[in-house]
């Protein structure tokens, strides 16, 4: 037997196993760590490590990691093997999960992971939070990368400008606010995360020159932000990442002019136009208001009704997320439709709640980004007094949250609880409970 094989261990302490030691397995305290005053700790199954030589056991069912065509080169302090495992996680199931068109070229963000810990931290930190085990190992490797992201990070951040034009910082930024919007460990602070990457944004531009897999990185970028800055509002009442930037954005350069080149990319990651997500940041962010509208309000209202109305064919769409989101906003807006009586309100958001109830269990999880689901389910729930209806709702929420597609999950399981608590099924007015929206918009 050669001595590497002597030194390697299945079943000995974690030290042991850590420092690649043979282990005499005398417990509670074996002789290695005594020699050395080391903490000896045992493996369970909380704690357990994955092992190199058992690859196949470790992935769940269904779980196919990709072979990376040369290998990883870890950087420091990621040369574990639990790192490499989350690292190519993310590189096979992760990445792919978020961007629509697996045919688009998705290499360029990896290429960068190597060359800067912060990147592969992030990386690490959401595979850790989405890989569908029981372990804890996943979530404590996790949180180890995103707090050496948040530390190793700061420096980088310092001249903005400089930052805006590093495509490794740009992409770091942006898995934070992917990172925020998947955990379930704490609350969700994805705010800062999606408004730093809105303003690094402002310093860049589409680039001609590069190349088609760089391009799709942009795009991926500019869509990230689009999404968080838009669907995470109901989530995070202090996010409003869009006001200020949007105009420096450019954003007709990314969609309206640079798409008909071959090497830029249609939608990547939205399902639909970059224009309905911004629609959904500003109805959002106008619904907030629990007062009667002002007269420029007023005038703001009709505008984006008018400019909703430009999206009804939606509700037709083969893609039953888009028409649920759209029944979604359409509630937003009759909450603070200035035009019509409180009874004709209630009765155009129960026509609006039913036709949306029906279309949510026809939609399909597996294949949309978990914030694109909750954001019109969060709405509907809040406005549902029904039995019947709340069963729906939470059904199609406890999917998402079965799948650990996304923290937000929890987030929207606990609010609407609350919701649904002041106002029961048994004693509620099968009237919509616009109170209850306005709670959920308020974060309470």
């Amino acid at each position: 037997m050669s001595s590497r094989a002597r030194l390697r261990t299945r079943t000995g302490c974690l030290q042991c196993r850590k420092r690649r030691k043979k282990c005499d397995e005398a417990r509670p305290r074996c002789t290695g760590c005594t020699r050395n005053a080391l903490d000896c700790e045992w493996p369970s199954g909380d704690n357990q490590p994955p092992d190199g030589r058992s690859r196949r056991a470790l992935a769940p069912s269904g779980l196919s990691l990709i072979q990376l065509s040369s290998p990883v080169v870890m950087p420091a302090p990621f040369q574990s093997y639990e790192n490499a495992y989350l690292y190519r996680y993310f590189a096979s199931t992760i990445l792919p999960r978020l961007v629509r068109q697996s045919s688009l070229d998705q290499t360029h963000m990896l290429r960068l992971a190597p060359q800067f810990s912060p990147l592969f931290g992030a990386m690490v930190a959401v595979a850790g939070m989405q890989l569908p085990c029981t372990a804890r190992w996943p979530t404590r490797f996790a949180l180890q990368g995103y707090l050496h992201t948040i530390h190793s990070l700061q420096t980088s951040l310092t001249d903005i400008t400089k930052a805006g034009c590093d495509d490794r910082v740009l992409a770091t930024v942006i898995l934070l606010s992917v990172f925020e919007s998947c955990r379930s460990d704490a609350t969700s602070t994805v705010a800062p995360h999606v408004t730093a990457a809105g303003l690094l944004l402002t310093q860049r531009r589409p680039r001609e020159f590069r190349t088609k897999a760089a391009a799709t990185f942009d795009r991926i970028c500019v869509e990230s932000f689009l999404y968080h800055a838009s669907l995470m509002m109901i989530f995070d009442p202090l996010l409003d990442a869009l006001t200020g930037v949007r105009n420096e954005l450019g954003l007709p350069l990314y969609f309206d002019q640079l798409p008909s080149l071959t090497n830029q990319p249609r939608e990547a990651i939205l399902q639909a136009s970059y224009k309905f997500f911004l629609l959904i940041a500003d109805v959002t962010k106008l619904s907030r208001l629990s007062r009667p509208l002002d007269s420029a309000e007023v005038l703001r209202w009709r505008s984006l009704d008018s400019d909703l109305s430009r999206w009804i064919s939606l509700t037709v769409s083969d893609d039953m997320s888009l028409s649920i989101c759209y029944l979604a906003i359409q509630i937003l807006l009759q909450k603070m439709n200035p035009d019509i009586t409180s009874l004709e309100r209630t009765q155009r958001v129960r026509s609006l709640l039913e036709e949306a109830l029906r279309r949510v269990p026809l939609s399909k999880i597996d294949s949309q980004p978990p914030e694109y689901l909750l954001w019109p389910v969060a709405i509907l729930g809040a406005v549902a007094v029904r039995f019947e209806e709340r069963k729906v709702l939470q059904d199609f929420i406890a999917s998402i949250v079965a799948r650990k597609l996304g923290g937000q999950g929890a987030w929207v399981q606990e609010r609407l609880g609350r919701i649904w608590r002041t106002a029961s099924p048994e004693s509620a007015s099968p009237e919509p409970n616009l109170v209850g929206l306005q709670v959920l918009l308020d974060g309470g």
